[in-house]
């Protein structure tokens, strides 16, 4: 007769353990399940799974080479907590490379979490209790959450990749001042997907908490920010789109493009300044419009009165001093390129 201790030791030879990543529905509520991964020194993103109550689904079954892997669950009565780690999804089944410009490619951009599997593990189950959650109002919805409660005018700028995290940053210019709003899980995702399809120089009303204020830029966490109609400032900002010239100096040039000048010397560029149009500016009022302008690596401002813009010239009073600077606008000037 063979030992209890022997029959253990042939199954293990026998029957190697299992080698996989399991994700298990401890929840009382269906969910749709995605994961993320590495094959071949490429990530992969793949969904969706759905998984039932005290049920398990297993994307991954063979031996885990790395140690972290990611996951996203979704159930419309639950919120998930995500680590700010983004993939590529969509709505349907779907097996995804790469996990960089996904909207440009047809894709959604997800969050997802992190999943430690430990040093040397081969296999290892998740549960979604430890990142689902049932549904909350959101705390970002009440003013005055995070700072300063504020309601105003901007002129929509860009949104960009921060360098460090990947996390996404948007920016507004507005009555003298640069505000950025970070992408993370203060400001809803609805309200950044907004912000990505809008177009430089686009008037907004944003409404959210002012967070930090340093020098001439705001760091803001929005509740919401929504396409007003142009004003009086927003009219004369867009006159002054384009290319320009110096009258009395043709190598003296600039380019504004939304509220960014970008200013060149001789074709070489030289400084980028953000400019708002404004009624008015510091102890500057009631001539207007003026238009303020900052270095943007926060150097000092500089006030003009707008005397002047037409489709053609644009003639400026710089204040103090009161001295008038005329530029033409670079179609009806010389032949020399301004880019």
């Amino acid at each position: 007769m063979i030992s209890s201790a022997l029959v253990f030791l042939l199954w293990g030879v026998v029957c190697p353990a299992w080698a996989e990543l399991r994700i298990c529905n401890d929840t009382d509520l269906p969910h749709d399940v995605a994961v993320g991964y590495k094959q071949d020194g490429r990530w992969v993103s793949e969904g969706w799974w759905t998984v039932q109550p005290a049920a398990c689904v297993t994307p991954i079954s063979r031996d885990l080479q790395y140690r972290f892997y990611y996951f996203h669950a979704r159930n419309p009565e639950r919120t998930f907590r995500h680590d700010r780690l983004s993939f590529c999804t969509q709505p349907g089944l779907f097996t995804i490379g790469g996990d960089n410009d996904c909207e440009t490619r047809g894709y959604d951009k997800t969050c997802f979490a992190k999943i430690d599997t430990g040093l040397g593990n081969k296999s290892f189950r998740q549960n979604l209790s430890s990142h689902s959650e049932p549904w909350r109002e959101p705390a970002y919805l009440e003013p005055g959450t995070w700072g300063v409660p504020f309601t105003g005018e901007a002129v929509f700028l860009d949104c960009s990749l921060m360098f460090q995290g990947g996390l996404q940053f948007c920016r507004f210019i507005g009555s003298g001042r640069v505000f950025t709003v970070v992408e993370d899980s203060r400001t809803p995702p609805e309200v950044f997907a907004a912000l990505r399809r809008m177009t430089r120089a686009t008037p907004v009303q944003i409404e959210g908490d002012w967070v930090g204020l340093y020098e001439d830029s705001v760091e803001m966490v929005l509740r919401s920010a929504k396409e007003r109609a142009p004003s009086d400032e927003d009219r004369v900002l867009n006159l002054l789109q384009g290319d320009w010239y110096s009258e009395i100096d043709n190598n003296d040039q600039f380019t504004i493009l939304g509220s960014e000048r970008q200013n060149r010397y001789g074709g070489a560029s030289t400084s980028v300044e953000y400019l708002s149009v404004m009624p008015f500016c510091g102890e500057f009022d009631g001539l207007g419009p003026f238009l303020y302008a900052w270095d943007s690596q926060g150097g000092t401002g500089l006030c003009y009165e707008i005397k002047e813009v037409t489709e053609s010239v644009l003639d400026l009073v710089y204040l103090p001093r009161g001295t008038e600077l005329r530029y033409l606008r670079q179609e009806t000037g010389p032949d020399t390129p301004i880019r």
